[in-house]
This record gives C-alpha cells, sequence and structure tokens, in this order.
C-alpha cells in the first residue's frame, strides 16, 4: 500500500474540517493515522447556525475541528443509563439541567455547575444540540451509533478541568452517555495531511 500524497499547503490544520474516510493525519512524535468516520455537525439557535468536525482516527481518538478550536480525545468512558454517574449528569436536578437553568438565568458566569469524575473536577461550559451527518464506518462507542436523524435527541457538552482548563472533556448524550477526554490540538503537532490514494486520479 502506497502512502498518500501529502497536500500542497503550509497549514495542514487548515485542511482538517477537510478531511474525509480514508484520508490521513500524521500526528507529530506519532503516527500518521487513518480517518474512519466524520460527522458534519450543525446547530441552529436562534436562527443562527454554527457548523463543525467530528473526526474518528483508526486508533480510536477524535478530533474536534469547531469555531472553539481544535482538540484531540484520546480516552473515552461511556455512562450507561441507570448508573449514578449517569443520574448525576442528566436527571432532573442533574449538572446539565442545572447549568442550562443558570444560563436561562444569567447566572452561570457566578455559579458555575462542576462535576466530578475519576478523582478529578470539571467545569460546565457548555451544552446544545446537535444535527451530525455521518460519513464513513461509524465509531464503534455505542452513544455514537445511537445518534438520532432528530437534532433535538442528540445532546452535547463540554467541560474543562478546574485545575487545567487545556484538560477538555466532549460528552454526548443519546441514550447512554460517551465521555471523551482530551486537550487542544495545536498545529505544530499536525505533520501532516494526507489524501486517499482514491482522491484525485
Amino acid at each position: 500500500m502506497t502512502r498518500p500524497d501529502p497536500l500542497a499547503t503550509p497549514d495542514p490544520m487548515a485542511e482538517l474540517p477537510l478531511l474525509e474516510p480514508g484520508d490521513a493525519v500524521d500526528i507529530w512524535m506519532e503516527h500518521s493515522y487513518l480517518v474512519t468516520s466524520v460527522y458534519r455537525c450543525r446547530e441552529r439557535l436562534d436562527g443562527a447556525v454554527t457548523e463543525w468536525r467530528w473526526i474518528f482516527l483508526d486508533d480510536g481518538s477524535l478530533i474536534e475541528v469547531s469555531p472553539d478550536g481544535c482538540y484531540r480525545y484520546r480516552d473515552h468512558v461511556m455512562v450507561k443509563q441507570g448508573t449514578p454517574i449517569y443520574e448525576e449528569l442528566v436527571a432532573r436536578d442533574g449538572a446539565l439541567v442545572r447549568f442550562e437553568g443558570r444560563v436561562q438565568e444569567g447566572t452561570v458566569g457566578r455559579s458555575p455547575v462542576y462535576f466530578s469524575f475519576e478523582g478529578k473536577e470539571y467545569r460546565i461550559a457548555s451544552t446544545g444540540t446537535v444535527e451530525g451527518i455521518l460519513t464513513g464506518s461509524g465509531p464503534a462507542l455505542i452513544p455514537w451509533q445511537q445518534m438520532s436523524a432528530d437534532p433535538a435527541a442528540n445532546v452535547y457538552f463540554g467541560m474543562v478541568g478546574v485545575e487545567d482548563e487545556d484538560d477538555v472533556v466532549l460528552g454526548l448524550w443519546v441514550n447512554h452517555v460517551a465521555l471523551s477526554f482530551g486537550r487542544p490540538l495545536l498545529s505544530e503537532q499536525i505533520a501532516g495531511v494526507f489524501r486517499s490514494d482514491a482522491k484525485g486520479r
């Protein structure tokens, strides 16, 4: 198998939103990873539309390319319905509901909502609903497989570490909850972006 041709660009980071299954990303001091799945995401809120990408690689990691920045999530945990952690997050008096209530009241800035997991404390920073259009094989994580055609059924949320705000968490709540743990992905970490052999030939 021949190595895909590198894209002719001085900034591979700018090409991340264009990745498709079969393309590859070369991470500095690691490996070249194949793209297996891409979710083209859209959220409509108060007439405005926000778009971003969730890109899964063949090592299981997830790259998020959004207006808020670029992140790579390397560790994933599924929180099953009915467990104490699940209830703590999404019950009627759970952390996500409290966060949304304080956002609507305009008090979340002075009254943050926190969530603890495996000895670390996180601050909930965002929530929303997402329309995700999948290209590729789809990730192995069950909550991602359960994403609905109805955006209102797909709740995502973001958290940041209290001690280190570069310690970030992406949550997806459909039936079960998926928590993905990561850090910002910097341009100097991208050694190259490559197109698959099937493209442009």
